[in-house]
């Protein structure tokens, strides 16, 4: 599922690319065309694939109202969200079916990070995704306090079941900023579970342009409004974040994500990479160094 808005140059790269995806594992292109004034030549596309890709026409809703859509036409039991900015390696694929296996071997994994992941807010965890291996599978694989978008792999029921990304985080067609975070926090108060695996490798699309949020005339808003709208949200539903420390609520789901590592993979680490050490029991307190948000409440307003 790829969210895209003005990069022509990109398009017959991306159908090269999921093609050799398509050959090894049946899969189909789902496009939010975010700049509906390209439709015919979308149009002419998904003629030529034989329906293989399919364009979604918007207007410009861009990321979480462009995903959300199309998790509501997408017919696989998995999907992978993509940005228009990037490309995926190894370019035959290979990745995909490893990716599937686990999924099918891990009923209760809900979403995979293929671009960066945390264990926690704050520093301190070693974030080495080849510290742990699922012994069934034998593919490196690490749980997830939170991945990054994108590319992100998702299982669509799971993505359903917890109502997709909050397009309340982001206004219509601006980044989408912080909401992969709460995805994730979602998908593990849920009862679901989130991982992340080093399969692949990123690859510019389009050399000669750069990301959305990285342009002049966009970055700012993105990470200036859209990240401080989101980011209230996310501390107001949450807790604190990053920067302010974990708060209480996450500091917890940090503990049993790390918890969920020790008991469920194999652990291939020489020294422990938890910041709360490598106990199967237990929520032991934070070093004294990442305590700093610990601080006496006080009143939002003095009367």
């Amino acid at each position: 599922m790829l969210q895209y808005f003005k990069r022509p140059r990109a398009i017959d790269k991306f159908v090269t690319m999921l093609q050799a995806c398509n050959n090894l594992i049946p899969s189909e292109f789902l496009i939010n065309v975010d700049s509906p004034q390209e439709g015919q030549q979308w149009a002419d596309l998904s003629w030529s694939t034989n329906g293989f890709v399919i364009p979604v026409m918007s207007f410009n809703v861009h990321e979480l109202r462009g995903y959300n859509r199309l998790a509501g036409v997408a017919r696989g039991k998995y999907m992978v969200l993509l940005q228009d900015d990037d490309l995926i390696e190894p370019a035959d694929c290979s990745w995909l079916p490893k990716l599937v296996n686990q999924f099918e071997a891990m009923p209760t994994l809900a979403m995979v990070g293929l671009n960066r992941m945390q264990l926690s807010h704050g520093e301190g965890n070693d974030l080495n995704a080849y510290n742990f291996m699922d012994p069934n599978t034998t593919n490196n694989i690490i749980f997830a306090f939170q991945v990054d978008l994108a590319p992100l792999a998702i299982r669509r029921s799971a993505y359903k079941f917890v109502g997709g990304l909050d397009e309340g985080m982001s206004d219509p067609g601006e980044c989408g900023i912080w909401s992969d975070w709460e995805l994730s926090i979602r998908f593990w108060t849920a009862g679901w579970h989130v991982a992340y695996m080093p399969l692949i490798r990123k690859a510019p699309s389009d050399p000669g342009e750069v990301g959305g949020t990285h342009k002049s005339e966009t970055g700012v808003r993105c990470w200036g409004r859209q990240q401080g709208i989101a980011s209230t949200l996310y501390m107001a539903r949450w807790g604190a974040g990053w920067g302010s420390g974990p708060g209480k609520f996450l500091e917890s789901l940090e503990n049993y994500v790390r918890i969920v590592n020790l008991k469920v993979l194999k652990g291939l680490y020489t020294q422990c990479p938890f910041r709360k050490g490598c106990d199967l029991e237990g929520d032991p307190p934070l070093p004294e160094r990442f305590r700093d948000y610990k601080h006496e409440d006080r009143p939002m307003v003095q009367a």
